[in-house]
């Protein structure tokens, strides 16, 4: 049994794969999290998006994504 882990997935980032390593921890798609961290960007509030992603990208280990699509063996030729 493997635990989930917090990690960023370099091989599907645009920046650093953060956005990409907390989708897959939080089982959600990369695409929204992106959203989410250009719209809290925006905020007129003085929210730190950006020194918080920065220190994300040091904190977080490098990984790969727990669920890879595997070939269903049924399907299999013979």
């Amino acid at each position: 049994m493997t635990t989930k882990q917090l990690h960023r997935i370099p091989s599907e980032s645009m920046l650093g794969g953060v956005a990409a390593g907390l989708a897959d921890y939080f089982g959600i798609d990369k695409v929204l999290v992106r959203i989410l961290f250009v719209l809290i960007f925006f905020i007129p509030k003085p929210v730190p998006i950006v020194l918080i992603y920065i220190v994300l990208w040091i904190v977080m280990p490098k990984g790969e994504r727990y669920f890879e699509a595997r070939p269903n063996p049924e399907h299999q030729s013979r």
